[in-house]
C-alpha cells in the first residue's frame, strides 16, 4: 500500500462562516454501509485495486447521536501500517483557515493494546498534518508537534478507556490550537504547519480493535463554547436492552417525555407510566428512543426482541 495519497476536490470560497455537522443519519442522505462515494466522504486508497479500501462503514452498531455511527476497522488485506492511515476521510466541501477553526465529534474505541486511532486535519494535495490527534493503544493521548523541525508525538493530560463515549473539540486561532477531552483541556500548541486545512481524516493503523465515530461538527471559525458539550451516556439508562415486553428508563433529572421512532425514521406510537413503556406490540428490530427532560433530551437505542 501506498503511504502517500492525493484526493482531487472542488474548494470553495471560505470569506462567509461555514458549518457541517454530520451524525452519519439516514435523514441526512447517510445509508449504512460502505463510507466511500457517500457525501464528501471517501475511505483510504490504496493505489492499487481496489482503489479505496472496503470496510470502513456506517454502522447502526452503536452512536452517541441517532442511530448510525462512522465504524472504522482492520483492513484484512492490509498489515499494521506505520502511521494511522485506514479509515474515512472528509474531503471538506470549505477550506478551514489553520489560524481560524473548530472540529469536534464523539468517539469511542473497543480496546487497548490495538490500533492507535487518530483525528488528522490535513493538506492532503501535499500530505502535510495541521493538526493530529492520536489515542494510543497504551492509553494515552498524544498530541502531533515539531520539535527542531521534526514531527514527534507530545503526551497530552489525560487517558482513555474502551467502550466510552468521549467528546473531543479541536479549536484553532491566531494564537494557539487547543485540544479538548469532554471539555477538559488537553494540550495547547500550535498548528504543525501554517497551512489551511481541506481535509479530516478518521483512521488507524490497522492493527486490532474497532472505532465508532459520530457527531461531527465543522466550523471555519474558532468557537470555544462547543468544547463544553461533552457526551455523558451515563445520564440516563434504557433497559432490559435487547426488550421483550417492557422496557424501563432511568434519568438523573425528571422525565417529560419520550418519542420511539423505527430505524427508517417512523414515529411509533408509546406510553411512558411510571418510568416504564409496553413495547409488546412493536415488531422485532431496532428502535430509537428520545427522552425529553429537565436538564436536556437524550437519544438512546434499544432492541425489540
Amino acid at each position: 500500500m501506498k503511504k502517500n495519497y492525493s484526493v482531487a476536490f472542488c474548494l470553495l470560497s471560505v470569506s462567509s462562516f461555514a458549518q457541517q455537522i454530520i451524525s452519519f443519519e439516514n435523514s441526512d442522505g447517510f445509508y449504512t454501509g460502505n463510507i466511500h462515494g457517500q457525501g464528501t466522504w471517501i475511505s483510504t486508497p490504496t493505489g492499487d485495486m481496489p482503489p479505496n479500501v472496503l470496510n470502513q462503514i456506517i454502522s447502526i452498531d452503536n452512536a452517541s447521536d441517532g442511530m448510525n455511527s462512522l465504524k472504522i476497522v482492520k483492513e484484512n488485506t492490509y498489515g499494521t501500517q506505520s502511521i494511522p492511515i485506514i479509515g474515512a476521510f472528509d474531503n471538506l466541501p470549505v477550506l478551514l483557515p489553520y489560524n481560524s477553526f473548530t472540529v469536534s465529534f464523539d468517539i469511542s474505541m473497543s480496546q487497548l493494546n490495538g490500533s492507535i486511532f487518530s483525528f488528522q486535519g490535513v493538506s492532503s494535495a501535499d500530505e502535510k498534518y495541521i493538526v493530529r490527534l492520536d489515542f494510543d493503544n497504551s492509553g494515552a493521548i498524544k498530541v502531533l508537534k515539531t520539535l527542531s523541525g521534526s514531527p514527534v508525538m507530545e503526551t497530552a493530560l489525560g487517558t482513555w478507556q474502551p467502550n466510552s463515549w468521549y467528546h473531543i473539540t479541536v479549536v484553532g486561532t491566531a494564537a494557539d490550537v487547543k485540544y479538548y477531552v469532554n471539555g477538559a483541556l488537553v494540550y495547547s500548541g500550535i498548528a504543525v504547519e501554517s497551512i489551511d486545512i481541506n481535509q479530516l481524516r478518521f483512521v488507524h493503523d490497522n492493527a486490532d480493535g474497532t472505532a465508532y465515530i459520530d457527531n461531527v461538527k465543522v466550523y471555519n471559525q474558532a468557537i470555544l463554547s462547543v468544547a463544553n458539550n461533552s457526551v455523558n451516556k451515563n445520564t440516563v439508562a434504557v433497559y432490559p436492552n435487547p426488550a421483550s415486553d417492557f422496557i424501563k428508563i432511568s434519568a438523573s433529572a425528571r422525565i417529560e417525555g419520550i418519542e420511539i421512532y423505527e430505524a427508517a425514521g417512523k414515529k411509533v406510537q408509546s406510553r411512558l407510566e411510571n418510568d416504564t413503556i409496553d413495547v409488546r406490540n412493536l415488531p422485532a428490530g431496532t428502535y430509537l428512543i428520545n427522552i425529553r427532560t429537565e436538564n436536556g433530551n437524550f437519544s438512546e437505542k434499544f432492541i425489540k426482541k
